[in-house]
Protein backbone atom coordinates (compact mmCIF):
# COMPACT_ATOMS: atom_id res chain seq x y z
CA UNK A 1 0.00 0.00 0.00
CA UNK A 2 1.08 3.57 -0.70
CA UNK A 3 1.99 5.68 2.33
CA UNK A 4 -0.04 8.90 2.28
CA UNK A 5 1.50 10.27 5.48
CA UNK A 6 4.96 9.67 6.90
CA UNK A 7 6.75 11.05 9.96
CA UNK A 8 10.48 10.36 9.97
CA UNK A 9 12.45 10.71 13.23
CA UNK A 10 10.21 13.50 14.49
CA UNK A 11 11.03 15.42 17.64
CA UNK A 12 8.45 18.04 18.59
CA UNK A 13 7.03 19.78 21.62
CA UNK A 14 6.42 23.11 23.30
CA UNK A 15 8.73 25.91 24.47
CA UNK A 16 11.76 23.83 23.56
CA UNK A 17 10.64 20.83 25.64
CA UNK A 18 10.03 17.75 23.46
CA UNK A 19 6.77 15.85 23.90
CA UNK A 20 7.67 13.28 21.21
CA UNK A 21 11.18 12.11 20.45
CA UNK A 22 12.66 10.47 17.38
CA UNK A 23 9.24 9.19 16.25
CA UNK A 24 8.64 7.23 13.05
CA UNK A 25 5.05 6.81 11.85
CA UNK A 26 3.30 6.16 8.57
CA UNK A 27 -0.21 5.43 7.39
CA UNK A 28 -1.27 4.06 4.02
CA UNK A 29 -4.32 4.59 1.86
CA UNK A 30 -7.32 2.87 3.39
CA UNK A 31 -5.48 2.06 6.63
CA UNK A 32 -6.54 2.89 10.18
CA UNK A 33 -3.65 3.42 12.59
CA UNK A 34 -4.56 3.62 16.29
CA UNK A 35 -2.29 5.85 18.37
CA UNK A 36 -2.55 4.83 22.03
CA UNK A 37 -0.96 5.78 25.32
CA UNK A 38 -1.65 7.48 28.65
CA UNK A 39 -2.28 11.18 29.07
CA UNK A 40 0.90 13.09 28.35
CA UNK A 41 2.38 10.38 26.13
CA UNK A 42 2.62 12.70 23.11
CA UNK A 43 -0.40 11.55 21.09
CA UNK A 44 -1.96 14.96 20.47
CA UNK A 45 1.46 16.48 19.80
CA UNK A 46 1.99 13.82 17.14
CA UNK A 47 -1.30 14.68 15.44
CA UNK A 48 -0.65 18.43 15.59
CA UNK A 49 2.79 17.91 14.09
CA UNK A 50 1.38 15.67 11.36
CA UNK A 51 -1.23 18.31 10.52
CA UNK A 52 1.31 21.13 10.37
CA UNK A 53 0.07 22.96 13.47
CA UNK A 54 3.37 22.34 15.26
CA UNK A 55 6.71 22.52 13.49
CA UNK A 56 9.08 19.74 14.54
CA UNK A 57 12.47 20.63 15.94
CA UNK A 58 13.94 17.59 14.15
CA UNK A 59 12.79 15.16 11.49
CA UNK A 60 10.46 15.50 8.52
CA UNK A 61 6.76 15.13 7.76
CA UNK A 62 5.72 14.01 4.28
CA UNK A 63 2.14 13.99 3.04
CA UNK A 64 1.20 12.48 -0.33
CA UNK A 65 4.87 12.17 -1.22
CA UNK A 66 5.67 15.84 -0.61
CA UNK A 67 7.07 17.78 2.36
CA UNK A 68 4.34 19.15 4.61
CA UNK A 69 3.45 22.77 3.84
CA UNK A 70 3.91 25.37 6.57
CA UNK A 71 0.37 26.69 6.11
CA UNK A 72 -2.33 24.54 7.72
CA UNK A 73 -5.01 25.51 5.20
CA UNK A 74 -2.81 24.39 2.31
CA UNK A 75 -2.44 20.98 3.91
CA UNK A 76 -6.20 20.78 4.50
CA UNK A 77 -6.94 21.63 0.86
CA UNK A 78 -4.53 18.89 -0.18
CA UNK A 79 -6.59 16.43 1.88
CA UNK A 80 -4.79 16.31 5.24
CA UNK A 81 -7.54 17.11 7.74
CA UNK A 82 -7.43 17.27 11.53
CA UNK A 83 -10.48 16.62 13.74
CA UNK A 84 -9.42 18.10 17.11
CA UNK A 85 -10.70 16.92 20.47
CA UNK A 86 -12.65 20.20 20.73
CA UNK A 87 -14.74 18.98 17.72
CA UNK A 88 -14.52 22.45 16.08
CA UNK A 89 -18.22 22.85 15.33
CA UNK A 90 -20.04 26.20 15.51
CA UNK A 91 -22.74 25.91 18.14
CA UNK A 92 -24.73 28.90 16.90
CA UNK A 93 -25.06 27.48 13.38
CA UNK A 94 -27.24 24.63 12.17
CA UNK A 95 -25.89 21.28 11.11
CA UNK A 96 -26.48 22.24 7.47
CA UNK A 97 -24.63 25.55 7.89
CA UNK A 98 -21.67 23.82 9.56
CA UNK A 99 -21.39 21.37 6.70
CA UNK A 100 -21.71 24.16 4.14
CA UNK A 101 -18.66 25.91 5.61
CA UNK A 102 -16.47 22.89 4.94
CA UNK A 103 -18.15 21.61 1.81
CA UNK A 104 -16.07 20.81 -1.23
CA UNK A 105 -18.25 18.07 -2.65
CA UNK A 106 -21.62 16.43 -2.34
CA UNK A 107 -23.23 15.21 0.84
CA UNK A 108 -23.93 11.74 -0.48
CA UNK A 109 -21.04 9.95 1.21
CA UNK A 110 -21.63 11.89 4.43
CA UNK A 111 -25.25 10.77 4.66
CA UNK A 112 -24.22 7.27 3.65
CA UNK A 113 -22.00 7.05 6.73
CA UNK A 114 -24.20 9.19 8.99
CA UNK A 115 -27.84 8.85 7.89
CA UNK A 116 -28.99 10.35 11.21
CA UNK A 117 -27.62 13.73 10.08
CA UNK A 118 -30.40 14.07 7.50
CA UNK A 119 -32.97 14.72 10.23
CA UNK A 120 -30.60 17.00 12.15
CA UNK A 121 -29.84 19.41 9.29
CA UNK A 122 -32.02 22.30 10.56
CA UNK A 123 -30.99 21.90 14.21
CA UNK A 124 -28.49 24.25 15.84
CA UNK A 125 -25.33 22.49 16.97
CA UNK A 126 -25.65 23.80 20.50
CA UNK A 127 -28.75 21.63 20.86
CA UNK A 128 -27.05 18.42 19.73
CA UNK A 129 -25.86 15.70 22.08
CA UNK A 130 -22.13 15.08 22.46
CA UNK A 131 -22.34 12.06 20.18
CA UNK A 132 -24.23 14.03 17.55
CA UNK A 133 -21.65 16.84 17.71
CA UNK A 134 -18.84 14.35 17.22
CA UNK A 135 -20.69 12.81 14.30
CA UNK A 136 -20.96 16.28 12.78
CA UNK A 137 -17.24 16.93 13.37
CA UNK A 138 -16.34 13.79 11.40
CA UNK A 139 -18.91 14.69 8.74
CA UNK A 140 -17.38 18.18 8.36
CA UNK A 141 -14.00 16.60 7.78
CA UNK A 142 -15.52 14.18 5.29
CA UNK A 143 -17.11 16.86 3.10
CA UNK A 144 -13.62 18.37 2.86
CA UNK A 145 -12.68 15.24 0.84
CA UNK A 146 -9.85 14.02 3.08
CA UNK A 147 -7.12 11.68 1.94
CA UNK A 148 -5.73 11.52 5.46
CA UNK A 149 -7.89 12.05 8.55
CA UNK A 150 -6.29 12.78 11.93
CA UNK A 151 -8.84 12.18 14.69
CA UNK A 152 -8.01 13.26 18.24
CA UNK A 153 -9.99 11.64 21.07
CA UNK A 154 -13.26 10.94 19.28
CA UNK A 155 -14.67 9.50 22.51
CA UNK A 156 -13.92 12.47 24.77
CA UNK A 157 -16.95 13.17 26.93
CA UNK A 158 -19.04 10.45 25.28
CA UNK A 159 -20.72 7.41 26.76
CA UNK A 160 -19.26 4.08 25.61
CA UNK A 161 -22.44 3.31 23.66
CA UNK A 162 -21.94 6.49 21.61
CA UNK A 163 -18.33 5.55 20.94
CA UNK A 164 -19.38 2.08 19.80
CA UNK A 165 -21.77 3.71 17.34
CA UNK A 166 -19.21 6.17 15.94
CA UNK A 167 -16.02 4.14 15.60
CA UNK A 168 -17.33 1.82 12.83
CA UNK A 169 -17.78 4.92 10.66
CA UNK A 170 -14.00 5.45 10.80
CA UNK A 171 -13.43 1.90 9.56
CA UNK A 172 -16.04 2.40 6.82
CA UNK A 173 -14.39 5.66 5.76
CA UNK A 174 -11.09 3.85 5.23
CA UNK A 175 -12.64 0.82 3.52
CA UNK A 176 -15.09 2.60 1.21
CA UNK A 177 -13.14 5.74 0.35
CA UNK A 178 -9.49 4.76 0.82
CA UNK A 179 -8.84 7.40 3.46
CA UNK A 180 -5.81 6.88 5.69
CA UNK A 181 -6.76 7.46 9.34
CA UNK A 182 -4.66 8.14 12.42
CA UNK A 183 -6.93 7.70 15.43
CA UNK A 184 -6.01 8.81 18.94
CA UNK A 185 -8.30 7.00 21.34
CA UNK A 186 -8.51 6.12 25.05
CA UNK A 187 -11.01 3.29 24.54
CA UNK A 188 -8.21 0.87 23.79
CA UNK A 189 -10.13 -2.26 22.94
CA UNK A 190 -12.63 -0.42 20.73
CA UNK A 191 -9.82 1.32 18.87
CA UNK A 192 -7.95 -1.95 18.31
CA UNK A 193 -11.15 -3.59 17.08
CA UNK A 194 -11.40 -1.26 14.07
CA UNK A 195 -7.70 -0.48 13.44
CA UNK A 196 -5.25 -2.25 11.14
CA UNK A 197 -2.17 -1.35 13.16
CA UNK A 198 -1.48 0.33 16.47
CA UNK A 199 1.32 2.25 18.15
CA UNK A 200 1.56 2.70 21.91
CA UNK A 201 3.43 5.84 22.98
CA UNK A 202 4.96 6.41 26.39
CA UNK A 203 6.93 9.53 27.34
CA UNK A 204 6.95 10.52 23.66
CA UNK A 205 8.54 7.32 22.37
CA UNK A 206 7.16 4.20 20.73
CA UNK A 207 6.77 1.56 23.44
CA UNK A 208 4.96 -1.01 21.30
CA UNK A 209 3.78 -1.32 17.69
CA UNK A 210 2.19 -4.04 15.61
CA UNK A 211 -0.97 -5.37 13.97
CA UNK A 212 -4.04 -4.32 15.95
CA UNK A 213 -5.43 -7.85 16.12
CA UNK A 214 -2.23 -9.14 17.72
CA UNK A 215 -2.09 -6.34 20.26
CA UNK A 216 -5.75 -6.80 21.12
CA UNK A 217 -5.05 -10.46 21.89
CA UNK A 218 -2.12 -9.62 24.17
CA UNK A 219 -3.49 -7.51 26.99
CA UNK A 220 -0.35 -7.94 29.08
CA UNK A 221 1.99 -6.54 26.41
CA UNK A 222 -0.28 -3.54 25.81
CA UNK A 223 -0.57 -2.84 29.54
CA UNK A 224 3.22 -2.95 29.98
CA UNK A 225 3.77 -0.64 27.02
CA UNK A 226 0.95 1.66 28.11
CA UNK A 227 2.48 2.34 31.52
CA UNK A 228 6.09 1.94 30.42
CA UNK A 229 8.62 3.34 32.86
CA UNK A 230 7.58 3.78 36.47
CA UNK A 231 7.49 7.16 38.22
CA UNK A 232 10.85 6.32 39.82
CA UNK A 233 12.52 6.03 36.40
CA UNK A 234 15.01 8.91 35.96
CA UNK A 235 13.42 9.82 32.60
CA UNK A 236 9.91 10.02 34.04
CA UNK A 237 8.63 13.49 35.01
CA UNK A 238 8.37 14.13 38.77
CA UNK A 239 4.66 14.77 38.40
CA UNK A 240 1.98 15.11 35.72
CA UNK A 241 -0.51 12.93 33.89
CA UNK A 242 1.85 9.99 33.30
CA UNK A 243 2.65 9.73 37.01
CA UNK A 244 -1.05 9.94 37.85
CA UNK A 245 -1.83 7.22 35.31
CA UNK A 246 0.69 4.93 36.99
CA UNK A 247 -1.06 5.52 40.30
CA UNK A 248 -4.44 4.58 38.83
CA UNK A 249 -3.85 1.76 36.32
CA UNK A 250 -7.47 0.67 36.34
CA UNK A 251 -8.61 4.11 35.25
CA UNK A 252 -6.90 4.10 31.86
CA UNK A 253 -7.27 0.37 31.14
CA UNK A 254 -10.91 0.11 32.12
CA UNK A 255 -11.84 -0.26 28.43
CA UNK A 256 -9.12 -2.80 27.58
CA UNK A 257 -10.59 -6.28 27.23
CA UNK A 258 -9.48 -9.31 25.29
CA UNK A 259 -11.65 -11.39 22.98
Amino acid sequence: MTAVLRLDRITAGYAGIPAVRDLDLEVAEGEVLALLGPNGAGKTTTLLTAAGVIRPSAGTVTAFGRPLHRRLERNARAGLILVPDTRAVFHGLTVRENLALARRGGLEQVLELFPALAELMPRRCGLLSGGEQQMLAIAKALVGRPRVLLVDEMSMGLAPVAVQALLPSVRALADRHGVGVVLVEQHIDLALSIADRAIVLHHGRVALAGPAAELRADRHAVAEAYFGTTPTDPEAPPDGPDREAARRPGEHLRHLHTG
